[in-house]
C-alpha cells in the first residue's frame, strides 16, 4: 500500500530517541528518554511548498496527528503548518 498525502499534508517517519547517552555505552532507560518530535519526511501532498522528501524536520509538539501504518511501520500524517523548522548539518 502507497500513502499519497493530499493538500498541504505530509506523511513523516518518526526519528527514533537515542539509546545511550552521547558519546557513551551508558543505556538511557525508557523512562529516561525525552521525545523529540523529529522525523523524515516520506511523502508530501500536490501543496506543500516548504520541505521536500527526505527533509529532518521538528513538528510542533501540541498537535494531535494522524497515525498511520504505512510498509508495516508506524507513520505519521500531519498538516505542513505544523512543522517548525527544518533541521539541517551544519
Amino acid at each position: 500500500m502507497k500513502i499519497i498525502p493530499l493538500g498541504k499534508r505530509v506523511l513523516l517517519k518518526e526519528k527514533e530517541a537515542p539509546k545511550y547517552f552521547k558519546g557513551t555505552s551508558i543505556l538511557i532507560p525508557e523512562s529516561g528518554k525525552e521525545k523529540e518530535y523529529l522525523a523524515t519526511v516520506v511523502s508530501i501532498g500536490a501543496k506543500v511548498e516548504d520541505v521536500k522528501e527526505g527533509d529532518l524536520i521538528k513538528y510542533a509538539k501540541h498537535i494531535q496527528p494522524t497515525l498511520l501504518d504505512h510498509e508495516g511501520e508506524p507513520h505519521i500524517l500531519l498538516n505542513e503548518q505544523d512543522i517548525i523548522a527544518i533541521i539541517q548539518d551544519v
